[in-house]
């Protein structure tokens, strides 16, 4: 799978969990490296294969490819639980007229546990999303 179309296919593949900018929780990572900077991102959508993420411009800038530890999620109930991940991100897009940048992490790696725990909380939010309606 190239990189162009890793966000397309990403999304047939697995159902998705949307967040506001405004209430959306926040995600911590570090690099590997303990000498590199962190960063914190709000998270705008959760799947099984990752998160879609938006950062403030001119804050701490990721590239396509870099590797990340998903460290911690907070603001959102039932999301404590996705931590300590190895992430790599795919894609970037960083529009001239907007003040944030969006990007896409994959999780790597993640235990079937894991898997679970966020199937279960994307299923929860859809059933309540639908009983809304």
């Amino acid at each position: 799978m190239t990189e162009d179309n890793f966000m397309d296919s990403d999304r047939r593949q697995y159902n998705r969990m949307f967040f506001s900018k405004q209430d959306g929780p926040v995600a911590f990572f570090t690099f590997p490296d303990p000498h590199e900077k962190t960063i914190s991102a709000i998270v705008m959508d959760l799947s099984l294969g990752g998160l879609g993420l938006s950062i403030r411009k001119n804050e701490n800038m990721v590239n396509i490819g870099d590797h990340l530890i998903l460290t911690k999620i907070k603001g959102s109930t039932g999301l404590q639980t996705i931590a300590n991940i190895e992430t790599k991100v795919r894609w970037i897009q960083n529009y001239e007229n907007f003040d944030h940048i969006l990007f896409g992490c994959e999780f790597l790696n993640a235990s079937e546990s894991l898997r679970e725990q966020i199937q279960q909380f994307i299923n929860s939010w859809a059933e309540d999303a639908a009983v809304r309606r």
